[in-house]
C-alpha cells in the first residue's frame, strides 16, 4: 500500500511494526484498498520491480500497493505470522520453500481464483515449476520468476586459446578447460568454481548437473513410493573425480576449494579481467559481471550449461507470489499477482517469468540468451523434496565429502560411499 496522510498511516505502521493483526484495508468503506506486498530480494537489485509497483498504483488508484522488503529470505517468520492471523497481503517465497506453507492456516490455495479469473493465454499451461507450487492437489502459490544457472565465459580467453565456441557436453568442458589453462602458459585458468565444503557450498550446482545429464541423481523415489539413493558409487565417484581432476590438471585454480560461492570476487573478477575463462553464474549475479565488465572495456557472455538443452539436466530455481489467507482483500491481491506476472512488470523488472509465454514477449540481450535458451529445460528441485532428508540436508552432506576429495583427504570412491551411506541413514528418517 501507499501510505496516506492521516491518522490510518500511524494505525499501519503500528500493524506492520508489531505484527498482530493482517494489514490490509481502506481509508474508509468507499475508499481504496491497501496491499502489502513483501519480497526478500535486496534493495539493491529490486529497483525495476518498485517501477512497476509504481505503474500498478498510478492506474489504480482504487487498489494500492505497497512493497516491503525483508532481506535475507525467511519463510519461517511469514509462517508465524500468517498463524498469528498476521503478515502481508501478497508473499513472495522461493520455491523450495513453498511446500513448507502450504497449508490452509497459513495461504489462501488459489484454484477458485484460477478457476473464476484464469491467466490469460494458456493459463498455468504456459508456468514453469508448477511441482514446487503444487501440493495435496491444491496450489498454493503461482510460479513468478525463474532462473537457473548457465555458463559465463570470456570470448577473448576462448580466442586466445583457439576455441570457437562454448562447451555442449561437460566432457568437452574439460578439454577446453584443459586447452586454455595450457596455452596461456597457466595465466588463465580454463574453468572456476566454488569448491568448499561449506553447507550451502555452491559447488553442489555442478556436482548435481554432472549427475543428472549422465542418468543419476542423488535421491529419487522407487516405483513403491519409497525414497533411496538414485545414483551408484561408480556414478556418484565419477562425478566427485570429473571436478576433482579438473582442480589437479590446474584448469581450475585450487584456491578455489576455499571459495563457497558462484559470486566470489575471485570467479566473478576472474572471469571478467580474463584470468579465468568460464564458470556458471545465476541471471543477477552474471548482469553485475557485465556491467563490471563494460566498465573495464571487457566482454562477458553466456551460453547453456554442458547438456543445458537436455530436459532435467539443470536446474529451475525461482520465487512464487502466495496470498495470506488472512488478507481482507484477496480477490484484489489475485488482480496484483496476474500483474506481477505480466509482461508490463518484467519489462522493468531485472528476473526471468516463469512463463514461457511472457518470457517470449521480453527483449532479452544477445549476452543472456543463454538463459533464455536453458530455462524451458530446465527442472526444479522437486526432485528432491518429499523425503525424510532436507534437500539442505543433502547439500550439506555432498559438500563435506567432495571437498574433500578436491583436498586430497579421500578419494572419490571412498567420498561417494560415504555420501550414498549418509543418503542410506538420513532417508530411513
Amino acid at each position: 500500500m501507499k501510505f496516506v496522510k492521516r491518522a490510518v498511516a500511524g494505525a499501519m505502521a503500528a500493524c506492520l511494526a508489531v505484527a498482530l493483526a493482517a494489514c490490509s484495508g481502506s481509508d474508509s468503506a468507499s475508499g481504496p484498498v491497501h496491499l502489502v506486498f513483501r519480497q526478500f530480494d535486496p534493495e539493491s537489485e529490486v529497483g525495476g520491480l518498485k517501477t512497476a509497483i509504481d505503474a500498478w498504483n498510478q492506474s489504480h488508484p482504487d487498489i494500492q500497493v505497497e512493497l516491503q522488503t525483508l532481506s535475507p529470505n525467511n519463510v519461517q517468520q511469514f509462517a508465524r505470522e500468517a498463524n498469528s492471523g498476521s503478515g502481508p497481503d501478497i508473499d513472495q517465497i522461493a520455491f523450495t520453500d513453498v511446500s513448507f506453507v502450504a497449508n490452509p492456516k497459513v495461504l489462501a490455495p488459489l484454484d477458485e481464483f484460477l478457476k473464476k479469473d484464469p491467466l490469460p493465454g494458456n493459463g498455468t499451461k504456459d508456468l514453469l515449476a508448477t511441482d514446487m507450487v503444487t501440493f495435496d492437489g491444491k496450489t498454493w502459490a503461482m510460479p513468478w520468476t525463474a532462473d537457473t544457472m548457465a555458463l559465463v565465459y570470456n570470448p577473448k580467453a576462448f580466442q586466445a586459446a583457439g576455441i570457437a565456441s562454448p562447451p555442449t557436453t561437460w566432457e568437452q568442458l574439460a578439454a577446453d578447460a584443459k586447452q586454455i589453462n595450457a596455452t596461456s602458459g597457466g595465466k588463465t585458468a580454463g574453468f572456476c568454481f566454488p569448491g568448499s565444503g561449506s553447507a550451502t557450498s555452491s559447488g553442489w550446482f555442478a556436482i548435481n548437473y554432472y549427475l543428472w545429464s549422465h542418468g543419476g541423481t542423488l535421491v529419487r523415489k522407487d516405483s513403491s513410493g519409497n525414497w533411496q539413493a538414485g545414483a551408484t558409487q561408480e556414478q556418484l565417484a565419477s562425478a566427485i573425480q570429473f571436478f576433482a581432476d579438473l582442480f589437479a590438471s590446474g584448469a581450475s585454480p585450487k584456491a578455489n576449494q576455499a571459495v563457497a560461492d558462484y559470486s566470489d570476487p575471485t570467479i566473478v573478477n576472474g572471469v571478467v579481467n580474463g584470468t579465468c575463462a568460464m564458470t556458471y553464474e545465476p541471471p543477477s549475479t552474471f548482469k553485475t559481471m557485465e556491467k563490471q565488465a563494460s566498465t573495464a572495456g571487457a566482454t562477458v557472455t553466456t551460453a547453456p550449461m554442458p547438456s543445458g538443452l537436455t530436459d532435467g539436466a539443470t536446474h529451475l530455481g525461482g520465487r512464487a507470489l502466495a496470498i495470506n489467507r488472512n488478507s481482507e482483500h484477496q480477490d484484489e491481491a489475485w488482480q496484483v499477482i496476474k500483474y506481477l506476472m505480466s509482461a508490463d512488470t518484467f519489462k522493468t523488472y531485472g528476473q526471468y517469468p516463469a512463463s514461457t509465454a511472457t518470457l517470449t514477449q521480453l527483449s532479452v540481450p544477445q549476452s543472456q540468451q543463454g538463459y533464455v535458451q536453458q530455462l524451458p529445460h530446465a527442472r526444479s528441485f522437486a526432485r528432491y523434496i518429499g523425503s525424510e532428508m532436507t534437500v539442505g540436508s543433502i547439500q550439506q552432506l555432498l559438500n563435506q565429502h567432495v571437498s574433500a576429495v578436491y583436498s586430497g583427504q579421500s578419494s572419490a570412491q571412498d567420498a561417494a560411499k560415504a555420501i550414498l551411506d549418509g543418503l542410506a541413514k538420513g532417508l530411513k528418517g
